[in-house]
């Protein structure tokens, strides 16, 4: 029975039991998924412990687009945000990832417009410029993490193409406004305030320290805010300017929006390159053909890699709803209150959409594009990461200008395994590869 008193019904559906849950609901969301004890139930079970909500766990595409797609309102990502993460400390309550419905088509109707094609064209001679000062400044010959150096890139883009501040005094406090924030959103004391709400089921109370670093990154995005309103349009074209031309809300909502869409492309990004410079150092033909494609100046096949570091690290294992009335998922009924949780992991680790699906082989992605529902890695449906193609689009650009520059080779005998924090899949060093000059 669920913890709202119904049961799910589906005669085909396994029940886990304790000690299937106990050594096998982790790993369910680790690379090696497919070993898991939960999988080996199938591509669906159910786990129902007491005090819990019950979990209706699936790594079938069919599932996945059927939850991800649900348009009735039944399932809800910021309910399941809401009671498994500090998203509501992290973002406000009232921010995009809780919105459904019409509401949320609106906001992100409002959201959008910095990420559509034309403008990542745009912000490309920016970002390009970013990367090669980056580069030419990391050091060679040495072991290096590469995740540390990725959120030095990452920070710089954020700056510019997010919040649009030019060089100067300001510019340095954001800096540092910001890399406080990050610390404390990395830190053990906000890792156990998130546990903390967990145990609570959702009832989150704010954290302090990251109060404070909130306030300091919005009270210096407010004062580009008043500055830009003061002078009127001067032809910029960062997120920061289009938002203010848009017109739509207040500067004070205006300022979290700025610093959320930060904070969402900050760690992701930076894990997912610590990924992609690890994975290229342990697999030298991958890297070479990789370099053979940079020389000639094409992007496809560094596009196919980092889609296929994503298929195999995901950032973000998992992603979930939450059942704000009874529904049907196929032929599963999901009681109110129940969780709908789909293992990308999993899913990406399928033998029937993969030959061979633990292996790097970034050629699979050469002629052919990842499957909306055998691909989640950003998602998938109406809350679909907003900031997909930006995060795309700065790695391609960052790789392609490291490749130009710099060779790379690892730092260790074998590849980093993942672990797991906040609860991001994250390379165990940091990514340590090193690197050195090329030609």
């Amino acid at each position: 029975m669920s913890v709202a008193g119904a049961a799910i019904v589906a005669a085909d559906v396994p029940r886990a039991g304790l000690r299937d849950v106990a050594a096998g609901l982790q790993r369910h969301f680790r690379p090696g998924a497919h070993r898991s004890p939960l999988r080996r139930l199938g591509e669906r079970c159910l786990i129902d412990l007491p005090g819990s909500p019950t979990l209706f766990i699936t790594c079938s595409p069919d599932d996945a687009k059927a939850i991800l797609t649900e348009a009735d309102g039944a399932l809800s990502l910021g309910h399941a945000l809401h009671r498994s993460t500090p998203h509501p400390v992290l973002f406000g309550g009232d921010s995009l990832i809780f919105l459904e419905g019409e509401e949320h088509v609106r906001e992100r109707r409002r959201l959008a417009p910095p990420f559509h094609g034309k403008m990542m064209r745009a912000f490309e001679p920016a970002i390009a410029d970013i990367a090669r000062r980056r580069v030419e400044g990391w050091p060679t010959e040495e072991p290096v993490e590469f995740v540390t150096l990725a959120r030095e890139f990452v920070l710089d883009v954020m700056r510019s193409v997010i919040f649009g501040v030019a060089a100067g005094e300001r510019m340095h406090r954001l800096d540092a406004a910001m890399r406080r924030y990050c610390r404390v959103t990395e830190s053990d004391g906000f890792l156990g305030a998130g546990i903390l709400g967990v145990l609570l089921t959702g009832r989150w109370r704010g954290y302090p320290p990251l109060d404070r670093a909130a306030t300091a990154v919005d009270e210096i995005v407010l004062e580009e805010i008043a500055e830009r309103r003061a002078a009127g349009d001067d032809g910029r074209d960062d997120c920061l300017a289009l938002l203010l031309e848009a017109g739509e809300t207040d500067d004070a909502t205006l300022a979290r929006d700025m610093r959320g869409l930060m904070l969402a492309g900050y760690e992701t990004t930076a894990y997912t390159l610590g990924w992609v410079a690890s994975m290229l150092a342990h697999h030298p033909e991958v890297l070479a053909r990789a370099e053979d494609s940079v020389d000639a100046g094409e992007d496809a096949y560094l596009d196919a890699v980092i889609s296929e570091v994503m298929r195999l690290r995901p950032t973000f294992p998992f992603t979930g709803r939450r059942a704000v009335r009874d529904c049907e998922v196929g032929d599963v009924h999901i009681p109110k209150g129940a969780m709908a949780v789909i293992s990308i992991m999993a899913l990406h680790e399928r033998e029937d959409l993969y030959d061979d699906p633990t292996a790097f082989r970034p050629e699979r992605f050469v002629e052919s594009r990842p499957g909306t529902y055998t691909w989640l890695s950003f998602g998938g449906g109406p809350h679909r990461c907003l900031g997909a193609s930006l995060a795309l689009f700065e790695s391609r650009v960052l790789l392609r200008t490291l490749l130009e520059r710099r060779h790379l080779r690892a730092a260790g005998p074998r590849p980093e395994r993942a672990r797991r924090t906040h609860p991001m899949l994250v390379p165990e060093r940091g990514g340590r590869v090193v690197l050195s000059r090329r030609g």
